[in-house]
Protein backbone atom coordinates (compact mmCIF):
# COMPACT_ATOMS: atom_id res chain seq x y z
CA UNK A 1 0.00 0.00 0.00
CA UNK A 2 1.12 3.49 -0.74
CA UNK A 3 -0.35 6.96 -0.06
CA UNK A 4 -1.79 6.73 -3.32
CA UNK A 5 -4.32 4.04 -2.00
CA UNK A 6 -6.10 7.03 0.82
CA UNK A 7 -8.10 9.73 -0.61
CA UNK A 8 -9.24 12.84 1.77
CA UNK A 9 -11.83 15.37 0.74
CA UNK A 10 -13.14 17.99 3.04
CA UNK A 11 -17.25 18.88 2.43
CA UNK A 12 -19.68 21.62 4.16
CA UNK A 13 -22.98 19.95 5.54
CA UNK A 14 -25.92 21.72 7.18
CA UNK A 15 -24.20 20.81 10.93
CA UNK A 16 -20.51 22.18 9.64
CA UNK A 17 -17.77 20.90 7.74
CA UNK A 18 -17.34 17.26 7.78
CA UNK A 19 -13.77 16.07 6.56
CA UNK A 20 -13.32 12.24 4.71
CA UNK A 21 -10.67 9.60 4.17
CA UNK A 22 -11.25 6.99 1.96
CA UNK A 23 -8.42 3.81 1.92
CA UNK A 24 -8.63 1.60 -0.71
CA UNK A 25 -7.59 -2.30 0.27
CA UNK A 26 -6.99 -5.08 -2.01
CA UNK A 27 -10.49 -6.73 -0.35
CA UNK A 28 -11.99 -3.68 0.04
CA UNK A 29 -12.25 0.21 2.09
CA UNK A 30 -11.58 1.80 5.18
CA UNK A 31 -13.46 5.29 5.42
CA UNK A 32 -13.63 7.58 8.20
CA UNK A 33 -15.48 11.01 8.58
CA UNK A 34 -15.57 13.23 11.37
CA UNK A 35 -16.31 16.46 12.04
CA UNK A 36 -13.20 17.39 14.00
CA UNK A 37 -10.00 18.40 12.78
CA UNK A 38 -8.39 14.82 13.69
CA UNK A 39 -10.19 11.41 12.67
CA UNK A 40 -10.89 9.02 15.51
CA UNK A 41 -12.80 5.93 16.28
CA UNK A 42 -16.34 6.17 16.63
CA UNK A 43 -19.33 4.61 15.52
CA UNK A 44 -18.74 1.80 13.08
CA UNK A 45 -20.07 -0.84 10.78
CA UNK A 46 -18.34 -3.50 8.35
CA UNK A 47 -20.41 -4.35 5.60
CA UNK A 48 -20.40 -6.91 2.85
CA UNK A 49 -21.95 -6.41 -0.28
CA UNK A 50 -25.31 -8.54 -2.11
CA UNK A 51 -23.90 -11.87 -2.77
CA UNK A 52 -23.51 -15.92 -2.60
CA UNK A 53 -27.67 -15.99 -2.13
CA UNK A 54 -27.70 -12.67 -0.53
CA UNK A 55 -29.82 -9.75 -2.26
CA UNK A 56 -29.01 -7.01 -0.01
CA UNK A 57 -25.92 -6.55 1.67
CA UNK A 58 -24.92 -7.80 5.25
CA UNK A 59 -23.42 -5.47 7.97
CA UNK A 60 -22.66 -5.51 11.72
CA UNK A 61 -22.25 -2.23 13.66
CA UNK A 62 -18.92 -2.01 15.95
CA UNK A 63 -18.67 0.55 18.51
CA UNK A 64 -21.80 1.54 17.83
CA UNK A 65 -25.87 0.26 19.16
CA UNK A 66 -29.46 0.96 18.62
CA UNK A 67 -30.52 3.87 16.49
CA UNK A 68 -26.39 4.86 16.15
CA UNK A 69 -26.03 1.08 14.90
CA UNK A 70 -28.84 1.79 12.30
CA UNK A 71 -27.70 4.70 10.79
CA UNK A 72 -23.69 3.87 10.64
CA UNK A 73 -24.96 0.51 9.07
CA UNK A 74 -26.84 2.00 6.59
CA UNK A 75 -24.31 4.30 5.37
CA UNK A 76 -21.54 1.25 4.78
CA UNK A 77 -24.04 -1.06 3.44
CA UNK A 78 -25.32 1.69 1.06
CA UNK A 79 -21.06 2.03 -0.02
CA UNK A 80 -20.98 -1.60 -0.06
CA UNK A 81 -23.28 -1.99 -2.73
CA UNK A 82 -22.01 0.87 -4.96
CA UNK A 83 -18.13 -0.52 -4.85
CA UNK A 84 -18.81 -4.24 -4.83
CA UNK A 85 -16.64 -4.72 -1.90
CA UNK A 86 -16.30 -5.24 1.87
CA UNK A 87 -16.39 -1.84 3.45
CA UNK A 88 -15.74 -0.80 7.16
CA UNK A 89 -16.88 2.81 8.28
CA UNK A 90 -16.30 5.00 11.43
CA UNK A 91 -18.28 7.87 12.11
CA UNK A 92 -17.22 10.53 14.53
CA UNK A 93 -19.71 13.32 14.47
CA UNK A 94 -22.27 15.03 17.06
CA UNK A 95 -25.10 13.91 16.93
CA UNK A 96 -25.73 10.98 13.59
CA UNK A 97 -29.61 11.17 13.03
CA UNK A 98 -31.33 10.26 10.02
CA UNK A 99 -31.22 13.64 8.13
CA UNK A 100 -27.47 13.83 9.10
CA UNK A 101 -26.97 10.34 8.17
CA UNK A 102 -28.79 11.16 4.74
CA UNK A 103 -26.84 13.93 3.97
CA UNK A 104 -23.58 12.18 4.26
CA UNK A 105 -24.91 9.47 2.00
CA UNK A 106 -25.26 11.64 -0.80
CA UNK A 107 -21.70 13.21 -0.08
CA UNK A 108 -20.35 9.75 -0.04
CA UNK A 109 -22.35 8.75 -3.66
CA UNK A 110 -21.55 11.83 -5.31
CA UNK A 111 -17.86 11.10 -4.31
CA UNK A 112 -17.62 7.83 -4.93
CA UNK A 113 -19.07 7.18 -7.92
CA UNK A 114 -18.27 10.22 -9.83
Amino acid sequence: MDLSDIRQFESDTSRGKIRVRVTELENGSLIMITDSDKYKLGLSAVAIPPGQGRIEPTSTGLFSAGLDSTHVRTLAERVSSWMSQTCIMFIAVGQLDQAFMLEILTILKNYLLA
